[in-house]
């Protein structure tokens, strides 16, 4: 019997078609696949990096599309509608979103298990400014109508903290309400996890991942994913991205009126993923 031939996806880069992306073949196709997203400065890369390990041990390939994406400098708005070809029922943790897709579908999003991880948009927007200016990589430069680096590089280098939040506001308002359309639509199979929650309980953050999506993970493994993902520095470092952990960072950042626009602008998003527009720092205390 002949072996099937790998799913690829195609783009048309200038007028030369080229695959931009060919699924891995996975180890277990018996499992269901399932989904992790995020938002920008959520601390998407932490939960990117605990995932791709943790479903390593359940015998799952872990795929980010979007991430293979990004380093190849295809534009999220350049994503062929084909992509979703790539989104099979069984045998992949689907993880690296961002945001929710609005260029193509998960056909399967319905009837698979997800998680996404939420954050103070205010903490976010501040964590934006600085990672933009400092210490986020470029897109990648490999086709020939690549990305042309980070389009909010020179704004965040030329605006100050507070112009930036300002200007920033409607861009994450939009990825949040995106995923408040989602989770409506499937409140079922969908685990909303909160930065402010887990951020240092990574072990116990780990663990109920992995009882979620009903896997079988060993309990030495699970520590070790949790360890070598708990980076908590001392003190901030401007330039690194992990920066600094701690919730409320908004407070310290940016001046009061600011944030009264912000609670004003996202008020719908604050109550929704459970904010309090005038929660204290100490409500996320360890």
């Amino acid at each position: 019997m002949a072996e099937a031939r790998p799913i690829t996806i195609d783009y048309d880069d200038g007028g030369s078609v080229r695959t931009v992306f060919t699924l891995p073949p996975t180890r277990a196709p018996e499992k269901p696949s399932v989904y992790a997203f995020s938002l920008p400065k959520a601390g998407s890369v932490l939960l990117d990096s605990m995932l791709s390990a943790l479903s390593v041990a359940e015998g799952l390939t872990y795929v980010s599309i979007m991430g293979q994406f990004f380093e190849i400098g295809l534009a999220e708005k350049h994503v062929p509608a084909q992509t979703s070809k790539a989104f099979l029922d069984h045998g992949y943790c689907y993880g690296g979103f961002r945001s929710f897709p609005r260029h193509f579908e998960i056909p399967n999003l319905g009837s698979c298990k997800a998680i996404l991880l939420v954050r103070d948009p205010r903490d976010m927007i501040v964590s934006h400014y600085y990672s933009t200016r400092l210490s986020h990589p470029d897109p990648g430069r490999i086709l020939s109508t690549s990305m042309k680096g980070m389009p909010l590089r020179e704004k965040a280098q030329r605006l100050t903290i507070d112009e930036y939040a300002i200007d920033l506001t409607k861009f994450y308002g939009r990825l949040m309400r995106g995923y408040i359309d989602v989770l409506e639509k499937n409140p079922d199979t969908f685990r909303v996890y909160r930065y402010e929650d887990v951020i240092f309980r990574k072990r116990e953050w780990i663990s109920d991942i992995g009882s979620y999506f009903g896997w079988s993970v060993p309990e030495a493994k699970l520590r070790r994913i949790a360890a070598k993902n708990d980076i908590l520095p001392r003190a901030e470092k401007e330039s690194k991205h992990v920066r600094q952990v701690s919730p409320g960072d908004h407070k310290r950042k940016l001046e009061p009126a600011t944030i009264v626009q912000l609670n004003e602008a996202l008020g719908k998003e604050f109550r929704y993923f459970g904010y309090e527009q005038g929660a204290a720092v100490e409500e996320y205390a360890r």
